[in-house]
C-alpha cells in the first residue's frame, strides 16, 4: 500500500477519534464560598474543529508483524515495527502515530515524547481494519513504573481505538492502562489531552494510584506543580483492574505549599465510559474544577477483580462515581450497579471532603451495598437532584450516609424505591442541614427515616413501610401511581418511575430554589405546579374528593353505626368488640369512579376490619379488609343485605401494626393494595352499586384509621 493523501490521513484520523470537546469552565480556586445558582447545568458540548482543520504533520505506521524499524515508518508500506522505535521519536505538531489493526505488542509498551499545538494535536490511533491494535504491556517499568501508554509533561496529544492490558504479574508495582502525568523539571501547565475509545482490562497495580486511566501531578524536589486544561475522557471500556478505574490526583492535596489543590483539572469531561469489575473505585474526579461527568455506566466497584495476587491494596471503603476536593462538579445521565460495601461506603455517589457547589442529577442508581449517597464532612452548597433510586441496599446507615460535619445539602425530586427485606434507615443523621423536598420514597423494608433538628422533610410522598413521616408537614401518604415501581434495570427502562395520570404526586409539589432545567426524563421544569419525584407529569393530576388524617381531634362528617367510635392521639379508632358490625362513613352518594386510601390497625387478635366503597346504605356497599384469622386480605360485595366475598389474597397480618390500605373502583372493577402492592381485583359481572360513599368496616374487632385520602382521577 503507498502512501495516502493528506486528505485521506485528516478523514482517517477524525472518523478514528470523533473527538468532542471539553464544556468550557471558568473561575478560580474556590473554598466554600457563597452558594451559586445550579439550574442551568445540563451542558452541551462547544463545536470540536480539531478533527477538520489540522497543521500538517507526518503520519507513522507501526505493524507488528510486517514492519521493519530501520524502514522509513511514513507509509504503511515502510511501517515501523516495535514500540520501541516509537519511543525514541519525538513528535510534533500535527503528527499521528498508527499502529496496525489486529496488531499485538507484547512486552511492550509507548513512552510518547513531544507536544502538539492548538489545532494541530499529535494523534495516536490505528490503522487499517479489524480488531484495535493490542498492547501487552506485561511486567516491563520504567522508573519501577508499568504502563501501557504514558504521556509525561506534555500536552495537545488525542489519543483512541486501542487495546491495552498486562494481565496478573508477580512483581509488585505500580501499573496503570494509560498514565499521563506531570512530574520533575518539565512540569507545569498542560492542555488538551483527549483518551478515547480506549479497551483497558486486566491490568494489576498495587495501591489507590494504579489502574485504568490516571491522571496524575506528582510531587519532587524539583519542578513546578502540573495543572491541567481541557482534559476528555470518552468512550472507553476499562474493566477487571485494580486499583481504580478513571482518576485525576495531584500531590497538592498532600502538599500545603502547593497552590492548586481544588483546580488542578480544568476542563475536565469524562462521559460515556463503562467501567467495569474495579478493586476499589470506579470514577474518582480529585482537583476539578467545574468537571462534567456523564453518561458513563459503572458495575461491581470494590473487590470484583479476577485477580489473585497478593499485593493490592488492602481496601478499606470504595464508592462508583465521586468527587473529592472539587467544586462546581456536574455528575449526570450516569448509572451505577453492584458498587460492594466493604468496611465501609458503597455508595453509587459521594459529596467527599471539599466538595463545593456541585451536583448530582439525572443519574440510575441500582443494587449498590452501601445505599445512594454518601455526604462527608468539609462539604456545603452541593444538590442531589431528579435521580433514581432502586433497591440500592443499605447494609447499615441507610439510603443516605451523611458524616457529622457534611454541610447544606438539598434533596429535592428524587425517587427511592427499596423491596422488602431491607432493614436499615431510608434517611441518615447530619449535624449539616440537609432538606428533602418533592421526593418520592416507596418503602417496602422496615427502614425508617431520621429525625433530627438539622434533617428537613417538605412535599415529600411516602408509601409503604414507615409511611407516616410526622415531620413533613405537606407529606402525602398514597401511591405514587407510577409506571412500574420496581421493574426498572437501567437508564432506558426508568420510565418504569413516570407518574401515571392521577398520581397524587403531580402538580402537588412546591418550588425550590436550585430546581435544574428538566426532569429526569428531559420535560422542562415546570408543568404547571411542581411534581413530586423525577417526573415532571403533564397530566392532570388526581382531585382530591376528602382528606382527613384526624389531627383535629374530632370524627366531623362521619356517621357511625354500632360499636364505641372517637378520636385519639390523631387517629379514629372503634374500641367495642360487641357489636357484630361496627360501621362508620363518610363523603358523598354520589361519587362513582374514586380511590380510597388509609392506613388501617388491626387492635386485636383475630380482627378484621377494612375499607368501606360505593356505600349506598348499610345493606349496599363493597368491603376491602384485612383478616388477622386467616392472614388474607378480601373483597367482599354486600347486595340487599347479603355479604359474599368475590375475591382475596394471602397476606401476613400482625394486629397492633398499621398497614396502608388502597382500594380504586373504576366502572365496574375494583382493585385492591397492600403497602402499595396490588393483591388482587375484580370484576361485577352486572352493574351493581356504581356510586357511594367511603368508611370502615369490621365485625366483632376493634381497629384503628388514619390517613384517610379519597382522589378522583
Amino acid at each position: 500500500m503507498g502512501l495516502p493523501n493528506a486528505a485521506a490521513v485528516l478523514a482517517l484520523v477524525a472518523a478514528l477519534l470523533l473527538p468532542q470537546p471539553a464544556h468550557a469552565a471558568g473561575g478560580g480556586t474556590v473554598r466554600g464560598a457563597a452558594a451559586v445558582d445550579v439550574t442551568a447545568t445540563v451542558r452541551a458540548p462547544a463545536v470540536d474543529v480539531t478533527a477538520t482543520v489540522r497543521a500538517a504533520g507526518t503520519t507513522y505506521y507501526v505493524d507488528a508483524t510486517g514492519g521493519s524499524d530501520s524502514a522509513a515508518g511514513t507509509s504503511s508500506s515502510t511501517a515501523w515495527k516495535t514500540l520501541g522505535k516509537v519511543n525514541a521519536q519525538t513528535f510534533g505538531p500535527g503528527d499521528s502515530v498508527l499502529l496496525r489493526s489486529g496488531g499485538v505488542w507484547t512486552g511492550q509498551y509507548l513512552d510518547l515524547r513531544g507536544s502538539g499545538a492548538a489545532g494541530a494535536p499529535i494523534v495516536l490511533g490505528q490503522y487499517g481494519t479489524g480488531a484495535k491494535p493490542r498492547i501487552d504491556f506485561a511486567d516491563t517499568s520504567v522508573d519501577g513504573e508499568g504502563f501501557g501508554v504514558r504521556l509525561k509533561n506534555v500536552s495537545h496529544w488525542e489519543i483512541g481505538g486501542l487495546e491495552i492490558t498486562s494481565g496478573q504479574q508477580p512483581t509488585d508495582r505500580r501499573r496503570s492502562g494509560v498514565l499521563v502525568v506531570g512530574e520533575g523539571t518539565g512540569a507545569g501547565d498542560f492542555t488538551h489531552i483527549h483518551v478515547k475509545n480506549t479497551y483497558i482490562h486486566d491490568v494489576f497495580g498495587t495501591d489507590r494510584r494504579t489502574g485504568g486511566i490516571n491522571f496524575h501531578a506528582r510531587g519532587t524536589s524539583t519542578g513546578p506543580e502540573s495543572t491541567w486544561t481541557d482534559v476528555l475522557i470518552e468512550g472507553n471500556t476499562v474493566d477487571n483492574v485494580a486499583d481504580t478505574g478513571i482518576q485525576t490526583m495531584t500531590d497538592a492535596l498532600l502538599n500545603t505549599t502547593w497552590a492548586h489543590d481544588l483546580d488542578a483539572f480544568r476542563d475536565l469531561v469524562i462521559r460515556g465510559n463503562t467501567v467495569t469489575r474495579i478493586h476499589r473505585d470506579g470514577i474518582l474526579v480529585r482537583s476539578g474544577l467545574a468537571p462534567l461527568v456523564e453518561r458513563n455506566t459503572t458495575d461491581r466497584i470494590g473487590e470484583s477483580t479476577t485477580s489473585t495476587l497478593p499485593y493490592l491494596d488492602d481496601i478499606a471503603v470504595v464508592a462508583a462515581q465521586w468527587m473529592y476536593a472539587t467544586t462546581d462538579a456536574v455528575f449526570q445521565f450516569n448509572q451505577a450497579f453492584r458498587t460492594r460495601r466493604l468496611d465501609g461506603d458503597g455508595q453509587p455517589w459521594d459529596f467527599d471532603q471539599r466538595v463545593y457547589r456541585s451536583v448530582y442529577q439525572y443519574n440510575y442508581s441500582q443494587d449498590n451495598e452501601g445505599g445512594t449517597l454518601l455526604v462527608m464532612d468539609q462539604t456545603d452548597d452541593n444538590v442531589f437532584r431528579y435521580n433514581i433510586s432502586q433497591n440500592d441496599l443499605d447494609r447499615s446507615v441507610g439510603v443516605f450516609h451523611l458524616v457529622s460535619g457534611s454541610g447544606d445539602l438539598k434533596v429535592h425530586n428524587n425517587v427511592f424505591y427499596r423491596s422488602a427485606g431491607q432493614t436499615g434507615q431510608m434517611t441518615g443523621t447530619s449535624t449539616g442541614k440537609v432538606a428533602y423536598t418533592n421526593n418520592v420514597f416507596v418503602n417496602q423494608g422496615s427502614g425508617a427515616y431520621s429525625i433530627s433538628g438539622n434533617v428537613t422533610y417538605d412535599h415529600n410522598l411516602y408509601s409503604g413501610t414507615n409511611a407516616n413521616q410526622p415531620n413533613d408537614p405537606y407529606k402525602i401518604i398514597a401511591s405514587p401511581r407510577f409506571v412500574a415501581p420496581g421493574g426498572a434495570s437501567g437508564l432506558a427502562s426508568a420510565g418504569a418511575y413516570k407518574l401515571q395520570p392521577g398520581s397524587p404526586g403531580i402538580d402537588s409539589g412546591v418550588a425550590v430554589s436550585s430546581p435544574g432545567t428538566q426532569d429526569f426524563f428531559g420535560t422542562a421544569l415546570y408543568q404547571g405546579s411542581p411534581d413530586r419525584g423525577a417526573h415532571e407529569s403533564a397530566a392532570a393530576p388526581a382531585t382530591t374528593l376528602l382528606s382527613d388524617d384526624f389531627g383535629d381531634g374530632d370524627a366531623a362528617g362521619w356517621t357511625s353505626t354500632g360499636g364505641s367510635w372517637s378520636v385519639a392521639s390523631g387517629a379514629y379508632s372503634q374500641t367495642s368488640t360487641a357489636a357484630a358490625e361496627s360501621l362508620s362513613v363518610t363523603g358523598s352518594a354520589g361519587w362513582t369512579d374514586y380511590t380510597v386510601q388509609g392506613r388501617v390497625r388491626l387492635d386485636n387478635a383475630n380482627a378484621n376490619a377494612g375499607l368501606v366503597l360505593r356505600y349506598a346504605d348499610a345493606a349496599n356497599f363493597y368491603l376491602f379488609r384485612l383478616n388477622d384469622g386467616t392472614d388474607t386480605a378480601d373483597l367482599y360485595r354486600k347486595v340487599g343485605g347479603t355479604l359474599t366475598q368475590v375475591a382475596g389474597a394471602s397476606v401476613p397480618i400482625t394486629p397492633g401494626a398499621f398497614r396502608t390500605l388502597r382500594a380504586t373502583v373504576s366502572g365496574s372493577t375494583v382493585t385492591g393494595f397492600v403497602d402499595g402492592n396490588q393483591v388482587l381485583t375484580w370484576t361485577a359481572p352486572a352493574a351493581e352499586l356504581t356510586a357511594g360513599k367511603v368508611g370502615l368496616r369490621m365485625h366483632s374487632s376493634t381497629a384503628t384509621l388514619d390517613d384517610l385520602r379519597v382522589t378522583a382521577p
